[in-house]
């Protein structure tokens, strides 16, 4: 603009030099007329050939700022000017077509993205979130990506948080949550404009995990049940027929004592058949609290008088589709542990709820917390922490509540307060 500006005032200056000089000197030189038509011409020319091409060219600049791709510029009429014009165009179109092929392909990636069940989790060179997806959403109990964006990684609302940073650049590691479910976390980078960006992979691997588990569990307690039940069928036999010909007062207690520890190792052996042997949940839609309230006199009764329990439920506007038995049994096993962990006096709240549209169950009490240590082998076969204890019961849970796709967690607060929480879908 400042160019077309300078070049209109100068050549109002030379037409008003010309003018004036044709006017006083018309009579003696007549051919003032000629060169008056001759610098005209000659600034017309000059403006198409470097005006008009200048302005072209800073038309161009300020497209390419805009990131304007869909205007062309116009050809001026100058060979060497219209010649960049078509360059310009040209490459205009490239950039085009590139600009359309990159957003179609980040807009399939996205997609992609959005529907993988792996959860992914994109940083940009900050080390700030700027893509977090569905299922890395709903792995980490995040409630949307609007929470995320912004964030380090280890600030996520998340009990994962700390687990998911902590995985080195180029490495993955198993981390679980409170629960049963464990997770692959890959730790990745790819190059952009030359510069490393960071992203982070959460792969599922509960499933594949708990079939494995269970094939294996499974297969031993099969081998143990039909060894032991097979030894014992005999040694009974051999027991009774010495027991009716003893005729020893000693010795008949000795074969009776015998005779009664067979009977407690098949018992024994029985209660790690019932992991194997839980059934298929029966569903049917019931009210979690009417289930509940049902079952307190009998919870009431098998706490000890120095333990309270408080039954506290939630507005519930809908049914659950559970196997009532199965689900009663999970909460008798839940407060047996509870009582359990509970030296002196103590309280264990029963709470109900409804939150985003699932029912919600939690058992807390304020006995001996959970410690990192026993927290990572929770719900693993035949762990316990018990003197006596045959590690069956959080396994029996967890196989009843993966049964109902129940979403549980077992953990201890800040506060020293343990809680069960359960969530029906």
């Amino acid at each position: 603009m400042k160019s077309k500006f300078w070049f209109i005032l100068l050549a109002l200056c030379i037409v008003a030099i010309i003018g004036l000089a044709s006017i006083f000197h018309v009579p003696d030189y007549p051919w003032i007329y000629v060169a008056y038509a001759m610098a005209i011409l000659s600034l017309i020319m000059l403006f198409r050939s470097i005006i008009k091409p200048h302005d072209t060219v800073i038309r161009g600049m300020e497209l390419i700022s805009a990131q304007d791709f869909n205007n062309r510029l116009t050809p001026v009429g100058e060979y060497n000017a219209d010649k960049i014009v078509t360059l310009f165009n040209s490459l205009i179109d490239k950039l085009r077509l590139e600009r359309l092929r990159n957003l179609e392909q980040d807009s399939f990636l996205r997609l992609l993205i959005d529907s993988s069940p792996m959860g992914v989790m994109m940083l940009d060179f900050d080390g700030k979130i700027v893509m977090i997806n569905n299922s890395l959403c709903r792995i980490t109990g995040i409630k949307g990506e609007q929470d995320a964006l912004g964030r380090y990684p280890e600030d996520l609302p998340t009990d994962l948080a700390a687990k998911i940073s902590a995985v080195p650049l180029g490495e993955s590691r198993i981390i679980r949550r409170g629960d049963i479910r464990r997770y692959r976390c890959y730790h990745l980078s790819f190059m952009q404009s030359g510069f490393k960006r960071r992203f982070f992979l959460l792969e599922s691997l509960t499933e594949e995990m708990m079939k494995a588990e269970r094939a294996a569990y499974e297969k031993v307690i099969r081998t143990m049940s039909h060894e032991v039940n097979n030894t014992m069928g005999g040694v009974k036999s051999v027991l009774e027929l010495l027991h009716d010909t003893a005729d020893d007062d000693e010795l008949s207690e000795v074969i009776e004592s015998c005779d009664d520890r067979c009977d407690r190792l098949c018992e024994f052996i029985s209660s790690y058949a019932q992991v194997v042997k839980v059934p298929a949940p029966v569903r049917q839609d019931a009210d979690l609290n009417d289930t509940l309230s049902a079952m307190l006199p009998f919870l009431k009764g098998m706490i000890p008088e120095t333990v309270s329990l408080d039954y506290s439920p939630g507005d519930i506007s809908r049914k659950v589709s559970i196997d009532i038995s199965l689900i009663q049994q999970v909460v008798v096993n839940i407060v047996k542990n509870a009582v359990e962990s509970i030296t002196g006096d103590g309280h264990i709240i029963i709470s109900t709820g409804i939150l985003d549209n699932s029912v919600w169950l939690d058992i807390s009490n304020d006995g001996m917390p959970i410690t990192d240590e026993v927290s990572h082998m929770l719900f693993s076969p035949f762990f316990t922490t018990k003197r006596d204890g045959r590690g069956l019961g959080l396994t029996l849970i967890s196989e009843i509540l993966n049964r109902h796709n129940a979403q549980f967690s077992l953990k201890t607060d800040t506060d020293g307060i343990t809680h069960f929480h359960i969530e029906f879908e």
